[in-house]
């Protein structure tokens, strides 16, 4: 591997997923998964899982998590995740 790859620190982040359409008015238009907390909102997903495949995670749109894993650019990589009730997640 490459050097001046900078390593990525893994995190625990606490949120809602719900479901929004990533990349609008593009060939790459499709329905996301994001984890939306008190800061900020981002794409979320398995970080063994296939990009191209259906994300599980959207099968808890609507719940809060608890997921733990590292952010690169505008995806957060989860190795980790368990639903936990509203008011742990704020």
């Amino acid at each position: 591997m490459s050097g001046d790859k900078k390593k990525k620190t893994k995190r625990t982040v606490k949120g809602q997923l719900v479901l929004k359409t990533f990349a609008r008015t593009t060939k790459s238009e499709s329905l996301g998964v994001y984890l939306q907390t008190a800061e900020e909102s981002f794409l979320i997903r398995p970080a063994a899982g296939n990009p191209f495949m259906d994300n599980p995670l959207a099968a808890l749109a609507g719940k809060f998590i608890e997921a733990t894993g590292r952010k690169s650019d505008y995806v957060f990589f989860a190795d980790s995740w368990k639903e936990i009730p509203e008011d742990e997640a704020r």
